[in-house]
């Protein structure tokens, strides 16, 4: 232990900085990022600093901040600075300036800049010694990466307790694994808190980077969650300490973190490291609080991510209300419900929507409501919540409309709870949440129907209070009593008689206000309905009182208002007799019975059954012919100004009443949404079921057709825009009953709306409370494509001036118009496209707005305008030449500006291209005159309307593509011309534009032009070719595929014309026609087309005579000739290509004749004089470019074969064909012929007997070409021929194939230097030998010896491949299986001897498969004795080569055994005897001695195993008297020898030996007494500390192991064989301990004394045994008490009969002065008792 002075001294010494010690100055110089120690320790500062320098301004390009430190850290100053030599203040100075660099250089560090300034900081200022915790953490986000372990090597030994964690990798050099640095983190506050620290003064300073945020994220977030895990240990009190502590101490670096706005991936990771924190411990709600506030707080750059977080932040929370700055940071965010929805994927999102729900309905009531009121309902719809959260926000939704209460005054109090009510009947009609909703309103009724305050009832649509706000400024202030109110009613003069009319009324307001104060007393109720006013003593007369009730239960009040004013009606029918027809009821009957409150609708069930009994009780007092006026008639009802009703006849009435309303009352009652399918089904005249059926029967057409009138009638006059609403879209499905038309019933709805204008229609929906855009567009769908009355109403509409009808309602005419625009008749279409085009060419003086203009023009262009409509927008087109005439003359009539008609022309133009498509040919010649308007204003007024003429010509690109244009050939030639000269011109102005739907030109120039002779003619079709044709190749080149399609069709236009052109002109033309499209690449197609057009003309042939005379002969033999057969040979195939462009598809019989008859007709021209002799001139030698020719000339010939072979020409011909070809004297045509007939006779087809003749015939000429070509190639693909001919024909004529094969054995096949055409040749033999077999004995004997010298001489030169030796083998199997003969004798051993030679050449797994299965047949075909003799010759020879060869040798002999029977054996026993010593004797010739060529123990060892395994085989067909022989054979064998030599020949015996005992088992087990002697002698004369001597003593061992294993004859409890091996194991226990090799020993004595199983011999090997157990060395004592183990295992209590005499010794040994013994002893006794149950320990005391 240290003393104090010592502690002192060493705290006194670490500081210093070795000043005097050069050599630790040296060493820490040399510490270094970039240079090895060597190389750092030699570098001077001035060197350094260059090459660091460099790095550092490279820093400052990438970023200015870097410029700071160039006067401090790089400064030529800095070169002399020394920190040994500065004050602590200058050092502590310098150490913020070094820390502010490397947190900045910590983004660029693995830049090679970076770097070289590191490489500064730490030789200058040894910032990896002083500064040691700044510079780590700048390296550790980079712990995976080389630098990281290059920083370790370099950081002193001493660094801060925080890092010690590096000091394992410090010293091993091993990457730093992630999970190190956060095991770290979550139990080392000092580094936890370092890290913090660092990156929150990174982010402080500006200097993030995202590689340490990223690193930082990680490191801490699972960090936290690891001290959260571990926190959860202990008693709960403890637990919540624990997680306490954990919170305290991120708490600060999150609140830190989460301000910092100018780094926002710090932000972000900020986000993860809370959000991991609040799932694994509950937070306080302030805290949670606190960090949503400062998560939403000034988010705009990571909204996303703060988002998330405040999703599990508030699923923590315990309440759902959000604190107010989250709340206003989420509601400012543009996109709050769609991110919401998207994250709703992946995070539950309900309880933060709930929180947003609930801070905007605290929030209303301020201005702004109406954004909140939208997102309220965006965040509903949304369906963000579960149900159970949904209840909470629609209790929260419904507890503040009660909090308003029915007594407030205040305006906006009305106004949110109006809104609310608004918003609950939206959501319970949302297709997304309407279920959801309605579920929950239901829950909350039944909830509160036990307090008589039922919800849904009485919140649904409206209070009380919002009804009050509804009245105009007459209002009675809604704090007013019953009384209060009537007081006011009473005081005023009342003159309406109904309370339907459209004029306004103050009495319906105070009526209101005083219903709504009684509706919820009976008693004040019957007080108001006794009301003077209300006249209900003349309710029967005078339609004031039912008219008030329907205002009231069709208004938007409260639902339980709405009941009380049907209840009122009830009860009044209850107690009146009908004195009238009250049907004007029925309409709003028919809307209470569809609206969504089901309390409405059973109110109006109940007044429906009521009316039911009252008309029942009526008409019985009623005559057939008599009927009740009708209440309302006359005007009284809607007012006098409103036109006449239609009413429904009393009878009609009553049979509506019973036989459609009360059958279906409860399926209305019950459920809404179901009058519109009953009603249409009844005024249709059909149903969907039975019962809608029955109620269409029961209804005659002129009954409905009279129902249909009425209801039309009543939605065009009643006032009430929500009837209207609910009763318009069941009448527009009932389009017509009889004469009856519903469109023309409703048009005077759609002109008294139009009339009414926006204003009106806006504030009626305002007070009615109802979606005017949906009242509009119901009343727009009056008008009918086939109306016109209503097409001039919405015409009229769309035209009248903006503060007329309104924008609103004039963009939902527009609207309109495009969905019935394509069934109008096409004279409206006309009229409104006129109208349109005047709407949207209106100029700033106009009186239309730019919405019109716009609408207008939409229409135009997006709907598709027919022929007629297209023609007459283009007469509408102005002419702008003709105007800037008129301007120039100054004529006084007015004129629009040249702006107005280029828009007017524009717009024009922009509509016709757009539906040019649909468009016809009609519409051409006015387009064309367009355009030369357009090319006169141009001349004119130097103006170039590019877009208008592009427009042009894009309607006419349009028509010619969609439309099969005829163009009507015109007989005055000069108009031809004349449009053929336009067509050039177009084709300059806009090429890619018209040029590929050209050819209808062309075909009209063709059939006109080219038939004139005249020069001027000639001129026009030469400037149309020149102009158009080079601009269709260009652009069919630009689209980058074959321009042969486009290229034909032009090409077929001319060749069809070539009877009509002028012959004097027809050459010229053409050449012409091709110089442009490029003869090069096109001729071909010309005479193909030429052919198929006028396939019989002979002016036609003569004229391509002509042609191709004209251009040079590599154009018609490369691309001509080439393309030509390319074109025919394509056409033949399965799915033709190119050739489908100029060959039509026909059935295959047909174009193989097609084919044939096209090579006829090209062959016929070619044979032409002229054209011969220039192809001939061109192949003089000498000439240039005459090898390029020769490489055509070769291609055309392969093209022609290939093509004869796909029209399947007879073999016969295409033998003649290739005859023809040998005998001419260019070799490649030659080559070419041989290879094509090559392909063809290798085709399996059947064929006549003339062309097998005909291909037997050939094999003269191929003999001709082996003998005479000098090549190879040629020579090659000749014999190849001979094998196929051989190979199909051979059996027809065996002599001209054997006569062919005495020429393949020659010198110049077999015998020649190619190695190619060696193997060609084998393989030919091969193929020979299998069509021939026997009859191949001519050639046979010459044939094998030199295959076998080729093959001998290739392996010993080393050049031998692998198809040599393939196709070499291949032939010595074919001789093996149909010539074995052939190959006995000296063929034999040399063949062998090759197979060695190519066992140990390493020519791969192929040729090794290929010569295993050549040897195998050898075994299988050879006689066996010569089999033997073979083997045995070349033993020596295989042994010399390779062990594998050996082991093949072997197979072979083991194949030989399987193919002899076991009576054959007998008669070759001594041979295999002999073979097998030979075999056996190979570790004696390997090891003794050994040499550098002996073959390793693993090869002998493997040769041995093989050997034995063929031993065995041979020894399974032998029996006991000839094997017998054998063995004792074996065994003197083994003991001739010398000393050295016997060893390893014993070895070699036992080797086998142990598998001949395992193998056969107790069979052999006698035959152990032959080498009982032989074992006796060896273990006596054994020394163990030689190597060869010890394998045979395992071997030894080994076997007789197996023989005691497998002893089931009792051979070893003989006591002369048990005591002469017992006493020979027993000797060898002491040098075996000795030599450490007791195992296998002490085995083999156990299974001995197994064996013998007799107590005699048990004692005798037991006292043995104990006798070593008192040796004096302890490696015996230790193999004593061994042996006894296992003897005490392996006979258990047998054993241990003999324990008293054991006993002295184990007591003797337990105290043993040889631990191991000692140990081993008391293992031998545990064993003892557990065997014999009983504790040991009293018997040896």
């Amino acid at each position: 232990m240290a003393t104090p002075l010592a502690a002192q001294l060493a705290q006194i010494r670490a500081p210093t900085t070795n000043a005097l010690n050069l050599k630790a100055q040296k060493k820490a110089h040399s510490k270094s990022l970039l240079f090895d120690e060597r190389h750092a320790a030699n570098q001077d500062f001035d060197t350094l600093f260059h090459i660091c320098y460099e790095g550092y301004q490279d820093l400052c390009r990438l970023d200015p901040r870097f410029a700071n430190f160039a006067g401090s850290l790089f400064s030529e100053q800095s070169k002399q600075e020394e920190r040994t030599h500065m004050t602590a203040a200058q050092n502590q100075q310098l150490d913020l300036v070094l820390e502010d660099f490397m947190r900045l250089l910590g983004s660029r560090l693995l830049l090679k800049p970076g770097m070289k300034s590191m490489e500064w900081l730490i030789r200058r200022f040894n910032v990896h010694a002083s500064n040691t915790a700044c510079f780590i953490l700048t390296f550790l986000p980079y712990h995976t990466l080389p630098v990281f372990s290059s920083m370790l090597s370099i950081i002193p030994e001493l660094v801060p307790a925080a890092f010690n964690f590096l000091r394992p990798y410090v010293q091993s050099s091993a990457d730093l694994p992630h999970q190190a640095i956060v095991y770290t983190a979550a139990h080392s506050r000092d580094f936890f808190d370092i890290l913090n620290a660092h990156t929150l003064r990174v982010c402080c300073h500006q200097q993030q980077q995202p590689a340490l945020l990223s690193f930082w994220s990680s490191i801490v977030s699972e960090a936290v969650a690891l001290m959260l895990d571990r926190s959860l240990i202990g008693r709960l009190q403890l637990q919540h300490q624990n997680q306490e502590e954990v919170v305290l101490r991120i708490i600060p670096t999150l609140a830190e973190g989460l301000s910092m706005h100018s780094a926002p991936d710090f932000r972000i990771g900020c986000f993860m490291v809370l959000t991991v924190l609040s799932s694994k411990v509950q937070l306080s709600e302030d805290v949670l609080a606190e960090m949503m506030d400062r998560v939403a707080f000034r988010w705009a750059d990571v909204a996303h991510a703060g988002l998330i977080c405040l999703v599990v932040l508030a699923q923590r929370k315990e309440t759902p209300m959000l604190p107010k700055k989250t709340f206003r940071s989420l509601v400012s965010l543009d996109r709050l419900v769609e991110d919401l929805v998207l994250l709703q994927r992946h995070y539950r999102v309900g309880k933060l929507a709930l929180g947003i729900v609930l801070g905007l309905m605290k929030e209303l009531g301020k201005p702004g409501d109406p954004e909140r009121l939208r997102y309220l309902r965006l965040l509903l719809e949304a369906n963000l919540m579960q149900p159970d959260l949904i209840a909470i926000a629609l209790q929260s939704i419904l507890r503040l409309s009660r909090a308003i209460g029915p007594l407030q005054t205040s305006e906006n109090c009305r106004d949110t709870q109006t809104a609310l009510t608004e918003l609950l009947l939206h959501l319970t009609k949302s297709e997304t949440v309407g279920a959801t909703i309605r579920l929950s309103l239901e829950s909350l009724d039944q909830d509160h129907e036990q307090s008589g305050s039922k919800i849904l009832t009485d919140r649904l649509d409206i209070s009380q209070e919002a009804a009050v706000a509804m009245q105009d400024v007459n209002k009675v202030p809604a704090a007013m009593t019953f009384e209060e109110a009537v007081g006011l009613i009473m005081g005023r003069t009342v003159t309406e008689v109904s309370l339907l009319s459209y004029t306004d009324s103050d009495l319906l307001s105070g009526l209101s206000d005083a219903f709504l104060a009684a509706h919820q007393s009976p008693e004040l109720l019957h007080r108001f309905s006794e009301l003077i006013v209300l006249r209900k003593s003349i309710a029967m007369t005078e339609s004031l009182y039912f008219s008030f009730f329907v205002r009231i239960w069709c208004g938007y009040y409260p639902a339980t208002a709405r009941v009380a004013a049907i209840n009122m009606l009830s009860n009044y029918f209850k107690t009146e007799t009908l004195i009238a027809d009250v049907q004007m009821l029925l309409p709003y009957i028919l809307h209470a019975l569809d609206d969504v409150s089901q309390l409405i609708r059973q109110a109006a069930a109940e007044l429906t059954l009521v009316l039911a009994a009252s008309y029942d009780a009526v008409q019985d007092d009623l005559s057939e012919q008599s009927e009740l006026p009708v209440l309302g008639r006359g005007g009284q009802l809607y007012g006098q100004d409103v036109e006449a009703i239609a009413w429904l006849p009393w009878r009609v009435t009553i049979l509506f009443i019973h036989d459609w309303l009360v059958p279906h009352l409860e399926e209305f009652r019950l459920e809404a949404g179901q009058i519109p399918r009953y009603l249409v089904d009844m005024l249709i005249g059909h149903g969907n079921s039975t019962d809608m059926a029955k109620d269409a029967s029961k209804f005659k057409t002129p009954q409905r057709a009279t129902i249909l009138h009425w209801l039309c009638s009543q939605v065009v006059v009643t006032p009430i825009f929500s009837v209207k609403i609910g009763l318009l879209p069941v009448l527009m499905r009932v389009p017509k009953i009889g004469q009856i038309s519903t469109g023309t019933l409703l048009t005077p709805l759609l002109a008294s709306t139009v009339a009414q204008g926006q204003m009106v229609i806006q504030e009626i929906c305002r007070k009615e409370h109802v979606d005017d855009s949906q009242y509009v567009e119901l009343v727009l769908e009056i008008v009918r494509p086939n109306d016109s009355e209503t097409l001039q109403i919405l015409k009229h509409c769309i035209c009248s001036p903006p503060d007329t009808a309104g924008p609103f309602l004039i963009l939902a005419a527009f609207r309109r118009l495009h969905s019935v625009w394509p069934e109008m008749k096409s004279q409206t279409q006309i009229s409104f496209g006129k109208a349109m085009l005047d709407l949207a060419a209106s100029g700033l003086e106009s009186e239309h707005t730019d919405l019109q203009q716009q609408e207008a023009l939409g229409i135009l262009l997006t709907t598709k305008l027919s022929t007629e409509v297209s023609q007459s927008l283009l007469q509408e087109c102005p002419g702008l030449a003709t105007q800037e005439a008129a301007k120039r003359r100054r004529t006084l009539t007015p004129q629009r500006s040249s702006e107005q008609n280029i828009k007017r022309a524009s717009i024009v133009l922009e509509a016709v291209e757009s539906s040019a498509t649909r468009a016809k040919h009609p519409i051409l010649g006015r387009l064309f005159e367009v355009l030369l308007d357009l090319q006169a204003y141009k001349e004119q007024s130097g103006i170039e309307l590019h877009y208008l003429e592009l427009l042009v010509m894009n309607s006419v690109l349009n028509i010619l593509e969609e439309s099969s244009v005829e163009i009507t050939p015109v007989q005055k030639a000069d108009v031809q011309q004349t449009a053929l000269l336009l067509v050039s011109v177009l084709a300059g102005i806009a090429p890619e534009l018209i040029l590929h739907n050209i050819m209808p030109i062309f075909t009209f120039l063709n059939s006109s032009i080219l038939q004139r002779t005249d020069d001027y003619s000639a001129h026009v079709v030469k400037q149309t070719m020149d102009s158009v044709i080079p601009r269709v190749m260009d652009s069919l080149r630009k689209q980058h595929k074959d321009p042969l399609a486009g290229v034909s069709e032009l090409l077929l236009s001319f060749a069809a014309a070539f009877d009509h052109i002028p012959s004097q002109r027809r050459l010229a033309l053409f050449k012409s026609l091709m110089n442009l499209v490029g003869a090069d690449q096109y001729l071909f197609a010309l005479i193909i087309l030429l052919q198929n057009k006028l396939p019989n003309n002979k002016r036609v042939s003569q004229f391509l005579v002509d042609l191709l005379d004209y251009y040079q002969v590599e154009v018609l033999l490369k691309q001509t000739i080439e393309r030509y057969i390319a074109t025919i040979s394509d056409s033949l195939r399965p799915d033709p290509t190119f050739s489908t462009h100029l060959i039509t598809n026909m059935p295959s019989s047909m174009l193989r004749e097609d084919a044939i008859h096209k090579i006829s007709y090209f062959s016929m021209l070619f044979e032409d004089k002229r054209l011969a002799s220039r192809i001939a001139q061109a192949f003089t030698p000498g000439r240039a470019q005459i090898e390029r020719l020769r490489i055509n000339l070769s291609n055309v010939i392969d093209q022609i074969l290939s093509l004869c072979r796909q029209c399947q020409s007879n073999n016969q011909k295409f033998t003649t064909v290739v005859q023809h070809l040998l005998k001419g004297a260019d070799t490649q045509a030659c080559y070419d012929a041989l290879r094509s007939f090559e392909v063809r006779i290798s085709d399996r087809r059947s064929e006549p007997a003339a062309a097998h003749d005909a291909c037997l015939s050939l094999l003269a000429s191929l003999i001709s070409i082996i003998h005479n070509c000098e090549n190879e190639s040629a020579i090659c693909i000749a014999v190849t021929c001979i094998d196929r001919i051989a190979e199909r024909f051979g059996k027809k004529d065996s002599v001209a194939v054997i006569e062919a094969m005495k020429t393949v054995i020659g010198r110049r096949c077999l015998g020649a230097t190619n190695t190619e055409t060696q193997i060609t040749s084998l393989l030919t033999l091969s193929t020979v030998l299998q069509t021939l077999g026997d009859e191949c004995v001519p050639f046979i004997p010459q044939a094998l010896p030199k295959t076998l010298g080729i093959l001998e001489n290739a392996i010993d030169d080393g050049d031998c491949n692998q198809r040599l030796h393939n196709a070499a083998f291949l032939f010595f199997s074919a001789v093996l299986t149909y010539t074995p003969w052939a190959m006995a004798g000296p063929n034999l051993d040399l063949f062998l001897k090759v197979s060695h030679g190519s066992c140990n050449s390493g020519l791969g797994e192929d040729c090794s498969a290929q010569r295993k299965a050549t040897l195998h047949l050898v075994a299988q075909q050879i006689e066996p004795k010569d089999c033997l003799c073979a083997l045995d010759r070349t033993w020596n020879n295989a042994m010399g080569e390779d062990p594998e060869a050996l082991k093949e040798q072997l197979q072979v002999l083991e194949t030989l055994i399987a193919r002899l029977k076991k009576s054959a054996v007998p008669r070759h026993a001594d041979a295999f005897t002999k073979l097998l010593i030979k075999a056996f004797d190979l570790r004696r010739i390997q090891f003794c001695p050994r040499t550098e060529d002996s073959y390793e123990e693993s090869e002998v060892v493997g040769v041995e195993a093989v050997s034995n395994h063929v031993a065995l085989s041979l020894i399974y067909k032998m029996n006991d008297t000839i094997f017998r022989p054998i063995f004792v054979q074996f065994i003197d064998w083994a003991a001739s020898s010398s000393p050295a030599a016997k060893i390893q020949r014993r070895t070699a015996l036992y080797n086998f030996l142990v598998q001949f005992f395992h193998v056969l088992k107790s069979i052999v087990t006698n035959y152990t007494a032959l080498v009982i002697g032989d074992i006796t002698d060896i273990m006596k004369g054994v020394v163990l500390s030689d190597e060869a001597s010890r394998l045979l003593w395992i071997k030894v061992i080994q076997t007789l192991h197996q023989t005691f294993i497998h002893d089931q004859d009792g051979f070893w409890q003989s006591p002369t064989h048990f005591r002469q091996v017992s006493e020979v194991l027993l000797d060898q226990l002491s040098p075996a301990a000795e030599a450490s090799m007791t195992s296998q020993l002490i085995n083999a004595i156990t299974e001995l004394v197994g064996a013998g199983d007799s107590p005699k011999h048990h004692k005798t090997i037991n006292a043995a045994i104990l006798q070593y157990a008192r040796s004096d060395v302890p490696a015996v004592r230790l193999a004593a008490v061994q042996c006894q183990q296992s003897l005490t295992n392996r006979l258990g209590e047998e054993w241990l009969t003999l324990l008293p005499e054991m006993l002295p010794f184990i007591s003797e040994l337990q105290e043993d002065d040889d631990e191991l013994v000692e140990r081993e002893t008391l293992r031998w006794i545990k064993k003892i008792e557990d065997v014999l149950g009983e504790n040991l320990t009293p018997m040896l005391q």
